[in-house]
This record gives C-alpha cells, sequence and structure tokens, in this order.
C-alpha cells in the first residue's frame, strides 16, 4: 500500500515505490492521491530495477527481499542503484529469533511433525508464518546476522542488528521481565535483522 513510502513523501523526500504486481502500485498511487503527496512508481522485482546506475540516494526495503529467490542479486541492484554515499536500509527474518525456534520450529516442525513429514523450515515459514487468504505458499527465507552482513559485503559500511520482539511471545513471563532484560532480549532473539548500509 505504499505506507512507508508516503511516510517518507509526507517527510519532503522524493520517492519512488517499486512493486512486483500492477494492483499493488495502484493501490499505492491511490494511497498518495488520498494524501496529495506525489511520487513515482515502477513495476519490477528487486532483483531487475529498473533504474539507471547510481540513481537513488537512498533505499529502503522492509520486509520483502527474504521473499525474492536471489536476495543476493537484489542486493546487489541495491548497490548498483545507490549514488557514492547513499544508504540502504533493508529488514530481513531472522534465523536466531525466539519466534522461528518456536513457532517454525519446535511448533510445527516438531510437534505438528511437518519436519519428519519432509517440508523444510522455509516450506513451513510459507505456510504458517506468511499465511495468505488465497493459500498461497511464499518463499520466505531466514538470515543469521552473520549471512545478513555477507549479503552486503560489496558495501563501504554495513551496521547489523536485531530487533521486534514482543511481551506476548514470553506468555505470563512477559509482564515480569524488567525492562533492561527485554531490551537486551530483544537485540540477540529479535524476529528482525535491520541492515543498515552505506554505499
Amino acid at each position: 500500500m505504499g505506507t512507508d513510502l508516503l511516510q517518507f513523501a509526507r517527510g519532503g523526500a522524493e520517492v519512488t515505490g517499486v512493486d512486483l504486481t500492477p494492483r499493488s502500485i495502484q493501490i499505492s498511487r491511490q494511497h498518495f492521491a488520498v494524501y496529495g503527496e506525489r511520487g513515482d512508481f515502477a513495476i519490477s522485482d528487486a532483483e531487475h530495477l529498473p533504474f539507471a546506475d547510481e540513481s537513488f540516494h537512498a533505499v529502503y526495503s522492509n520486509g520483502v527481499l527474504h521473499h525474492t529467490p536471489d536476495t543476493a542479486g537484489a542486493v546487489r541492484e541495491i548497490h548498483r542503484v545507490l549514488k557514492p554515499g547513499g544508504r540502504a536500509r533493508v529488514m530481513l527474518y531472522h534465523r536466531g529469533s525466539l519466534g522461528y525456534w518456536a513457532q517454525v520450529i519446535i511448533r510445527y516442525g516438531i510437534l505438528k511433525a511437518e519436519l519428519l513429514r519432509g517440508n523444510s523450515p522455509a516450506d513451513i515459514m510459507g505456510k504458517y508464518a506468511e499465511f495468505n487468504e488465497g493459500g498461497g505458499n511464499p518463499l520466505v527465507k531466514v538470515y543469521s546476522r552473520r549471512e545478513a552482513r555477507k549479503l552486503f559485503s560489496m558495501f563501504g559500511e554495513v551496521k547489523v542488528q536485531v530487533e521486534q520482539l514482543t511481551r506476548p511471545e514470553f506468555y505470563f513471563l512477559g509482564r515480569v521481565i524488567p525492562k533492561s532484560i527485554f531490551k537486551r532480549l530483544e537485540q540477540s532473539i529479535g524476529w528482525n535483522v535491520i541492515v543498515s548500509a552505506r554505499k
């Protein structure tokens, strides 16, 4: 829907949104029109961006690139279209997260025997973590901090951090964990790997 892109536009940025589907581009355009904002839009996949080298000051992707067949290729495209000194901020799913191990591996993989049926962790994620009403099982990948850093190794500066953990994930214990300890847990077993890179 272009929700994050709209926030950049409202902050004064000149923005270009990219999506794989014409429907998503149409919705994003309508969303921008409702708020009286301007933006350019392109139908494309992240692995083959339709832009010249060094076109952008920043590239932002939240929860998209772990669905691409060639995530490394998409990261190379980000590097290609960024101007020297340009910044990328990308969110990927974290392999070391509590959500991945508790839900995907233990709950569905072991207790519901999905792994015994020959399903891979990626298959299980596509089936349960990325549920959609159409019944599709999207490609879903997870990355460790090290793997994420390696993906962005062509960048001059790379910072990798982990975040996104909620207290309900700890059930009744979530209410009693001190804030400082919870913050440390979030930074180690949170659901998202956030990569901030500069070309």
